[in-house]
């Protein structure tokens, strides 16, 4: 019966996670303007930020713009009264600046607390949706390379008898589809496919591999605007990828909900979340937060944006 309870809300989440592929795939047919009354301009105003909660965001911002990003998770609600609720508990920082050298190109860099990794990432745009219907979604390429800078003592991966330095990256692509419905609400989904050079192991046999290196998923991202300058948005993210071995805890679902807060040039997000690890990597593939069962920790993000 404790399985069952268990199953049931994951098989949902899927299934709701599913749903909204496919009616983001399907909404051109129900929403798309006639081509000869609007002109084939991009839509605008789907994002005020380059990232949203755990994930990235389709928005590309102008040529020589720069993006200040500080990323912020504090310990478990669960904690209690005497932590403060997580606050006064250990907290994961991030801190990130990127540079869009052409309106469709930004590169990143950025640097996180947790196992000090230090990563690089590309963001490219694909297409965007248009005024007009004839572009139904916005398309967007994310990629980061992750390398982890603790030294080996730290780690018990670099124990692998054929350890290199090379292990210590980890790899994160996805395609970002995005959908302004309407004035108040959008919606994007991104298949999402992660590798590890390496991965821990089950025992003390380091042969014996638990994580796959390679990780397939997704994610998806919605915002409902309340004001002009505050939405409401959530974003669910899931692994597909089951573990070599049974009988261990399989990734959990990163769940997370909050409000925003934002300008032409700022934007603050705070949030309820089950991602401690906050690089898409970690998120993606160690998860063990459960939102129904005392996995929740209070976040916030905070961009600046420099014309």
């Amino acid at each position: 019966m404790t399985t069952l309870k268990k199953t049931i809300p994951n098989m949902l989440l899927q299934r709701a996670a599913s749903f909204a592929f496919i009616v983001l795939f399907t909404s051109n047919f129900l929403f798309a303007q006639e081509a000869s009354t609007e002109a084939n301009k991009p839509v605008s105003g789907t994002y005020n930020s380059g990232i949203f909660l755990e994930n990235q965001t389709v928005l590309m911002y102008p040529a020589k713009t720069i993006e200040f990003v500080i990323n912020h998770r504090f310990g478990k609600i669960s904690e209690g009264a005497k932590e403060f609720f997580g606050i006064y508990s250990p907290s994961n920082i991030r801190m990130g600046i990127n540079y869009s050298i052409t309106n469709k190109l930004q590169v990143g860099i950025g640097t996180t607390k947790f196992n000090k990794q230090q990563d690089l990432g590309i963001k490219y745009g694909l297409f965007e949706q248009t005024t007009n219907g004839k572009i139904p979604v916005s398309v967007t390429y994310y990629g980061s390379v992750a390398l982890d800078a603790r030294e080996n003592t730290a780690n018990s991966d670099f124990d692998y008898v054929n350890y290199k330095y090379v292990h210590r990256l980890s790899y994160f692509h996805e395609i970002m589809i995005s959908r302004r419905f309407c004035d108040f609400f959008n919606m994007q989904v991104a298949p999402t496919y992660t590798h590890y050079n390496i991965t821990e192991s089950s025992s003390d046999t380091s042969a014996v591999r638990l994580r796959r290196p390679d990780n397939f998923g997704l994610s998806v991202l919605g915002k409902m605007n309340i004001t002009p300058t505050i939405a409401f948005f959530f974003e669910y993210d899931h692994n597909f990828t089951k573990l070599y071995k049974k009988g261990y805890d399989e990734v959990k679902p990163n769940i997370s909900i909050g409000f925003e807060n934002a300008t032409s040039a700022h934007s603050f997000q705070l949030f309820v979340t089950t991602a401690y690890d906050i690089t898409y990597q970690r998120n993606m593939v160690y998860n063990q937060n459960d939102f129904f069962h005392s996995g929740l920790m209070l976040g916030f993000n905070i961009t600046r944006v420099f014309y």
